[in-house]
């Protein structure tokens, strides 16, 4: 996801991609999954993470304001690209970060029914707009302003979830796994730029990728557009163009092969890129106007009426 930097530094860009790592349990002979690294010191005399017992279930563009939104996010939220199971300790979660994004507040405070929460902002608005609500539920609240002390949202890194959270180690990702049907695919979200991603080439995964039964768009220069074939009627967000049709919701483009689909070539993925690459503005009312339906009809045969 593109943020901007707050505070007196000209706006810059900011994109995060974010990758998941979780230990296989068929690889996992020494029982090394969902232990702490204070339990790996113990089991094996040292808190070495093992690289080669991980496979890679998540790879996606984010905008994390911290680790911890990350382990809150993959518990109790659904990502369409993510195909491990719920985050929890011996998890490894990856940050590449090109360009810093910068907090500018941070708010501590106890909700109504009990627990305590702490959010993170990096962009100055909607810190302000959130203490206002706060104000306005009379919820107790402790707002820290960083706008002049430019502390990275998140630090790029390889980080251990541990049992109280998260530790940054030493991560060797080409020791790493990967499942062999991957396919490489440009991935579309609305209001948010293209990026490259891998969805596992089977139905129920490309399913996954667009929230719902799958429907082809195949285009001229051979590459296909894989949405959700009931977008529209779900109401879901205006996405892209493509010629005089709107697509709503999240979409995916991969290359055609003998009547299937396959991963993009470097130039195809280039050209998908290129394509989609940045975010328009489409009103819901735009998508109620673009759906309809087309009915087709013959003569009656025979001399019937």
């Amino acid at each position: 996801m593109y943020e901007k930097r707050n505070g007196e530094n000209p706006e810059e860009e900011c994109k995060t991609r974010v990758k998941i790592y979780q230990i296989d349990l068929d690889r996992d002979q020494g029982h090394a999954a969902f232990r702490s690294l204070e339990d790996l010191k113990k089991l094996t005399g040292k808190s070495v993470v093992d690289p080669s017992l991980y496979e890679e279930v998540f790879n996606a563009e984010l905008d994390p304001k911290s680790l911890e939104e990350l382990f809150v996010q993959f518990n109790s939220e659904w990502h369409p690209l993510h195909r491990g199971r719920s985050m929890s300790v011996s998890d490894v979660v990856v940050i590449e970060s090109e360009g810093i994004s910068y907090l500018v507040g941070e708010i501590k405070g106890s909700s109504p029914q009990g627990g305590s929460f702490i959010h993170r902002f990096t962009d100055l608005v909607e810190y302000n707009l959130e203490i206002e609500s706060l104000r306005e539920q009379n919820i107790n609240f402790e707002a820290h302003d960083m706008v002049g002390l430019r502390i990275p949202a998140v630090e790029s890194g390889a980080f251990f979830c541990d049992s109280v959270g998260f530790e940054k180690i030493a991560f060797d990702e080409s020791q790493t796994h990967k499942p062999d049907n991957l396919m490489r695919v440009v991935y579309v979200e609305p209001n948010r730029p293209a990026y490259e991603a891998a969805i596992l080439h089977d139905l129920e995964h490309m399913q996954k990728a667009v929230d719902g039964y799958i429907e082809p768009v195949y285009l001229e220069d051979g590459l296909v557009v894989v949405g959700n074939e009931e977008a529209k009627l779900r109401g879901m967000a205006g996405n892209r163009h493509i010629g005089n049709i709107i697509m709503a919701g999240p979409f995916f483009v991969c290359g055609e092969s003998y009547e299937d689909f396959c991963s993009l070539t470097d130039e195809e993925a280039a050209s998908a890129m290129n394509r989609f690459a940045g975010p328009e503005e489409i009103s819901q009312a735009e998508v109620e106007e673009d759906m309809g339906f087309t009915i087709y009809y013959a003569e009656p045969m025979g001399g019937l009426s």
